[in-house]
């Protein structure tokens, strides 16, 4: 799996992800305060967060500029519906 560097301004929120869980954001914060960020963001080719928005909104909080990524390519649409599902019952 290749993980890259890139911008958190070139990371987009999917608008229409159906979790709301800000409450969760201190802590995932926290948690890479301390132990770095051991988790990427995945993200489609454009940039559009697949899996990791609570790592996302955690890193803006901190003020990172920059955050891991790992761009999931190939997959189809309906996969990446199934992959967004898979991980937050899982989450």
């Amino acid at each position: 799996m290749k993980i890259e560097s890139r911008s958190l301004a070139d990371v987009r929120p999917y608008e229409q992800n159906p979790r709301l869980n800000d409450k969760a954001v201190a802590s995932v914060a926290s948690s890479i305060q301390e132990f770095g960020f051991r988790q990427p963001i995945v993200v489609d080719p454009e940039g559009v967060i697949i899996v990791g928005h609570t790592r996302y909104k955690a890193a803006q909080q901190l003020g990172l500029e920059k955050v891991p990524v790992h761009v999931a390519r190939g997959l189809t649409p309906a996969q990446v519906k199934a992959y967004r599902i898979a991980d937050n019952k899982s989450a």
